[in-house]
């Protein structure tokens, strides 16, 4: 044997060894698999289907929340910029603003860029913008941050210091260029700026006692809440979020920049009512959709595109697109829940807690797999457990939890294939082993039927010792050493063969095994593998060795016609049939084993079929028993006894029996075809 072979015979006797601690291997491949669906995760990859997943939870529960009615759009369509020219002048936005005023909305977001004048030439138009803006506080302009582009927007010259009438509306993208998240404060040169929606609803809140709480100075505590007449604060109404952290729910790379919000879109794809800008100057509009109501002016042109990708759109047939104003209109309505105490921040697990959850489908995973072997109720268990993860995080997130979903799911899956394929190997291992001890002596019925209670026979890649109770079986040819040497080779072989096979047939037909071939002789056990515990199953191994010695009657007196036909040798047979104790297993090395047994009743059976071979010697198939084997028989044989003896070897004297045949009750041969396989037998 090559070293390289010798070294995988080692190895695998190890993996046996180590298999058979079965708890420690789960727990190991669990956390291969853990490991492997961390490093995945790591690197990004997980992060697109996380985010897909929470897409999907968002719009379901989006579309089931009321489309906020205080707030109202004013939009400026296509035809508006035909008509009244784009940009629009800064003396038609007057108009604009002071027709708005008349209704007394709550807050003015305008989001449009408006830092430089129009014309450029300033003037009267300018001059009047400038006085409507100062007029009325509830007014809100727009500023743009530095992007990644290096791209910028200044507010109105007039409120370039001016903090309570300017925010930002820069919007935190994803891959995909989807808006997931908001931002409600940035900084910029040590000094801190809000977004222009929470200025918008900082000002509708105030109609309703219910201002900014945060010490002079301080950027962490910051609260809405009631602030008293002294001007200490109150009840707290809302507090802002913690810093979004670059591993929040199912991100791995989140951008942190800012005081960031995970944006619900409460209603869409539903509409927020809105107003055309041609309308609105018209005086073709209802009044109650501006008095006491958030006011956005914003664009929703082709020409002018204005348009982001939401993760509302993606789950949508036709237009996916929406305004950038209608963005931050549900930004507005979502802080404005928020505001009001009716709904709070999406929160998530640290990465610690994370990692736990994804830990912990590893271990059910390998407990589902320690305990379920087969396949179908394995498939079936991996969706159920794919559903149950689902579930899990769809009804967190309703809570307001977000858990990651795929990453479970992946280290759930991949753990079942580990171990699944490592318990797979295993098996096929041990069948290679089991088939390859017991193939050559038993039925594939009984071969089947033994790996099934594999546990029961096989231990570190050998088979378990057994002490049991069995019947052996010897057969011999008389003078085959002096027909052999008179015959060709080939011949001989044909001969024997042919001989061997109707044998072979007639034990296993029996309930028999064919343990091994000696020569011209055959050994055959009754009552192994599957060790007969019973009285009565003892004796019907004793009764079927018997009945087969007779059926081997019969079938050597129809060979022996054959043989006479096609001039073949004519000879005679001997059986001895022993039943008593034994000890079956294997011998061998773990790369050559073979299944035997040992014991006495084996000797016996051999001696009992070399004894006096002139003893019946008219018989072409003398049938030799001991007492044990003839107690079994319940007296449906004709036998004669032979007497007790000395046999060759034994101390001990030994009842021997002829057996002639069936008494008259019972059938003379019984086929081959009647007697039930050994695994129904045992």
């Amino acid at each position: 044997m090559s070293q390289k072979t010798k070294y995988f015979y080692w190895l695998r006797q190890q993996l046996r060894r180590f298999g058979r601690m079965s708890w420690l291997m789960v727990s190991l491949l669990a956390g291969l698999s853990f490991i492997l669906v961390l490093a995945i995760r790591a690197s990004g990859q997980i992060q697109p289907i996380e985010l897909m997943a929470y897409d999907f939870m968002l719009a379901k529960q989006a579309i089931k929340q009321p489309v906020e009615q205080r707030i109202s759009m004013i939009w400026i369509n296509d035809a508006d910029q035909r008509r009244y020219g784009w940009p629009l002048s800064d003396a038609l936005l007057a108009d604009t603003l002071e027709t708005l005023e008349k209704y007394q909305p709550r807050a003015i977001g305008v989001d449009l860029y408006r830092d430089i004048p129009v014309p450029q030439e300033k003037g009267a138009g300018y001059e009047r913008f400038q006085q409507v803006i100062k007029d009325n506080k509830n007014i809100v302009l727009i500023t743009k941050f530095t992007d990644d582009k290096e791209a910028y927007v200044l507010p109105p010259p007039f409120l370039k210091d001016d903090h309570e009438q300017v925010g930002f509306n820069d919007i935190t993208y994803d891959p995909g260029y989807l808006v997931r998240r908001g931002l409600l404060f940035m900084t910029s040169e040590d000094n801190w700026y809000e977004y222009f929606g929470l200025h918008l609803v900082r000002r509708y809140m105030a109609y309703e006692g219910v201002y900014l709480q945060n010490k002079e100075g301080e950027t962490s505590n910051i609260a809405l809440g009631t602030v008293d007449e002294t001007g200490h604060f109150g009840k707290i109404m809302a507090r802002f979020p913690e810093v979004l952290s670059k591993d929040f729910g199912g991100y791995v790379t989140n951008d942190e920049g800012g005081m960031q919000f995970m944006m619900s879109y409460p209603g869409a794809p539903g509409e927020l009512k809105g107003i055309n800008l041609s309308a609105l100057l018209n005086g073709n509009f209802d009044a109650d959709l501006i008095h006491d109501k958030i006011i956005i002016i914003g664009t929703r042109a082709e020409a002018t595109p204005d348009f982001l990708a939401t993760p509302i759109g993606r789950w949508l047939e036709g237009e996916q697109r929406m305004a950038g104003a209608a963005v931050h209109g549900y930004a507005v309505s979502q802080l404005l829940h928020w505001a009001e105490g009716k709904s709070h921040w999406l929160q998530s697990w640290n990465e610690t807690e994370e990692r736990l959850w994804i830990v912990l489908w590893c271990l059910l995973a390998g407990l589902l797999c320690f305990y379920t072997h087969s396949f179908s109720h394995l498939f079936i268990s991996a969706l159920v457990g794919i559903s149950l993860i689902i579930s899990i995080v769809y009804l967190s997130f309703i809570q307001g939890l977000w858990l990651p979903m795929a990453a479970p799911i992946f280290a759930w899956v991949l753990s079942i294939i580990l171990i699944t394929g490592y318990f797979s190997y295993l098996n096929r291992s041990e069948r290679t082993v089991l088939m390859n001890i017991f193939s050559k002596h038993v039925s594939k019925d009984v071969a089947e039927a033994i790996w099934r209670s594999r546990d029961e026979y096989l231990s570190e890649g050998r088979l378990l010792s057994h002490r049991l109770t069995a019947t052996v079986l010897f057969t011999d040819l008389q003078n085959f050493t002096s027909v052999s040497e008179g015959m060709e080779p080939q011949a001989l072989m044909d001969w024997l063969n042919e001989y061997m096979g109707e044998m072979v047939k007639i034990v296993e037909a029996h309930g028999g095994q064919v343990n091994k071939f000696i020569g011209d002789a055959v050994m055959a056990i009754f009552g192994v593998p599957v060790p007969s515990t019973s009285d009565e199953a003892i004796a019907r191994d004793a009764r079927n060795a018997v009945e087969c010695a007779l059926a081997m009657r019969k079938k050597i007196e129809q060979l022996r016609e054959h043989w006479q036909h096609a001039h073949l040798p004519q000879i005679r047979m001997r059986v001895g049939i022993f039943t008593g104790p034994l000890v079956a297993g294997t011998l061998g090395g773990i790369e050559r084993q073979e299944y035997t047994v040992l014991g006495d009743t084996v000797n016996t059976a051999s001696r009992l079929e070399s004894f006096d071979k002139s003893l019946d010697a008219d018989n072409p198939c003398r049938i030799l028993v001991g007492n044990p084997t003839l107690n079994c028989l319940d007296n449906d044989f004709d036998s004669e006894s032979v007497g007790t003896v000395h046999l060759k070897g034994k101390e001990d004297l030994v009842a021997i029996h002829l057996i002639y045949g069936y008494r008259d009750t019972g059938p003379e041969f019984l086929p081959l075809d009647s007697f039930p396989d050994e695994a129904e037998e045992n």
